[in-house]
């Protein structure tokens, strides 16, 4: 069930009635049963891996609190991954093995990446010893299943939840419902305005039959501005509607695109992922605290697990290992850059460097968004002849290269003139995030702009209810 439907509406609507008028300790049992109906209308392959999932960790999340012991944790967590290794690998060993045939076709369950990983989460929280086991299914499956987060996340820790949910207030906070409503006006217009409209004009990404470099160059930055306002639109959501019931989750983007090295990038892209795996994945393996050694083993350990986790082909392998390899030299080089740019005086300290930084920057993340939109390394090596093909530059190359992406002028046009809103909004928010920038906006100025969203969206929104692109990670 999307969240663009009508469906969709009416479900909200008689959640959020329901929330608010019954007593508090009933509401994490209203959870589970509306997270329940949420994952039934999503599809039975959705419900029957949700509802595995979320046995597998509640029964090895007992045994770890019960025992403390290092197997039964190890157990668990070999548990809860296997269902998402066998959806993601066995269309991946149909090609090379013939016992693996019949599973050429399986398609992964709806949001299975996000629910394993939140439930991995709280698997290790209680072997830490920081939270205390869920014993209670019902409240297990209000977190595991929380619907606003089920089928793009944010990937939301448990302890913060269960806070939220245990300390419940007695009615509606007008100016966090406020709040939500603006955020939710925020992400139609990410949605509808930016992202759907430029869903479908990235083909040179797809296919390597675009003769011209230009096509693809162009390619490559819409599909990197659909994949940002896309993701940002759906986490958007998904935090207003917990805000709504009154159980907040925290900034998944702090507008990335603005960032000036690519660490910075990954504290401001997809924000719970990153974090996620810096707790589970770079500190246990000793982080950046136990030599050199240690510290590459530990980056490139976790960028290859990002990108494991996105998709199974080698696109993804090589996106994540990339930005792990640059992360890397980027901090053996920082004491000479520091250097250099210390030795430049007040040109050192201006603008010249922020610019450059965030050019390069983009640069790098341009080329792992190559490999990661490509796919497999045949598609990407495909795309990379067309690109550094010679050509010579010239008006009509690049209006024909527009027009092979099914571009027109008046939807050129459109696109620009969203786009300098979204930029300017970004901006202004990229030390907060939007929710806390919006918060602090004057009245007259939050009406302002829930009114522009929602004229914006009637009148040139795309119209239908295209999938998120992250639902098929």
């Amino acid at each position: 069930m999307s969240f663009f439907t009508l469906q969709f509406v009416l479900f909200l609507s008689a959640l959020f009635f329901a929330w608010w008028l019954v007593p508090q300790k009933v509401r994490p049992f209203l959870l589970a049963g509306a997270n329940l109906v949420f994952s039934v209308l999503l599809g039975q392959k959705a419900f029957l891996t949700l509802l595995l999932v979320s046995a597998i960790g509640y029964c090895f999340g007992l045994l770890v609190g019960r025992f403390k012991k290092a197997l039964p944790f190890w157990l668990g967590v070999l548990g809860l991954l296997t269902p998402l290794a066998l959806y993601k690998y066995l269309p991946v060993l149909a090609g090379h093995f013939a016992w693996a045939a019949p599973f050429s076709q399986l398609a992964a369950a709806l949001g299975i990446s996000f629910y394993t990983f939140k439930s991995l989460a709280l698997l290790m929280e209680v072997y830490r010893g920081s939270l205390q086991p869920v014993k209670n299914p019902l409240l297990y499956f209000a977190y595991i299943g929380f619907f606003p987060q089920l089928p793009m996340g944010p990937i939301q820790r448990p302890e913060p939840f269960f806070s939220a949910l245990s300390r419940q207030p007695r009615h509606l906070d007008s100016a966090q419902a406020i709040n939500a409503c603006t955020r939710i006006c925020w992400a139609l217009f990410l949605k509808k305005c930016l992202a759907d409209p430029l869903s479908t004009h990235y083909g040179a990404m797809r296919w390597a039959d675009y003769g011209h470099p230009p096509a693809v160059l162009a390619s490559l930055v819409f599909y990197s501005l659909y994949l940002y306002f896309d993701f940002a639109a759906y986490s958007q959501l998904a935090i207003a509607f917990g805000e709504l019931l009154g159980l907040p989750c925290a900034e998944n983007f702090k507008s990335p695109y603005f960032s000036r090295s690519l660490g910075e990038f990954w504290r401001r892209w997809h924000i719970s992922l990153s974090s996620f795996l810096r707790d589970a994945v770079y500190i246990p393996l000793g982080g950046s605290r136990n030599g050199t050694g240690v510290l590459i083993l530990a980056t490139m350990a976790t960028f290859l697990v990002s990108g494991v986790w996105h998709g199974s082909t080698g696109g993804f392998l090589v996106w994540g290992a990339l930005h792990g390899v640059w992360l890397l030299i980027g901090r053996a080089t920082r004491p000479l850059r520091e250097r250099f740019w210390q030795n430049r005086g007040e040109f050192g300290r201006g603008p010249v460097r922020s610019v450059l930084g965030w050019a390069f920057t983009m640069l790098l993340v341009g080329t792992g968004w190559f490999f990661f939109c490509a796919g497999t390394l045949p598609q990407a090596f495909a795309l990379a002849a067309h690109l550094f093909q010679p050509f010579s530059p010239s008006v009509l190359l690049f209006k024909e290269s527009l027009t092979q992406l099914d571009f027109t002028p008046a939807l050129l046009l459109q696109l620009a003139l969203f786009l300098v809103p979204a930029v300017w909004i970004d901006w202004r928010s990229r030390e907060t995030g939007f929710g806390p920038w919006a918060q602090k906006l004057r009245p007259w100025m939050r009406v302002v702009l829930c009114y522009f969203c929602l004229f914006s969206v009637i009148f040139f929104g795309a119209g239908g209810a295209l999938p998120g692109v992250y639902f098929q990670f």
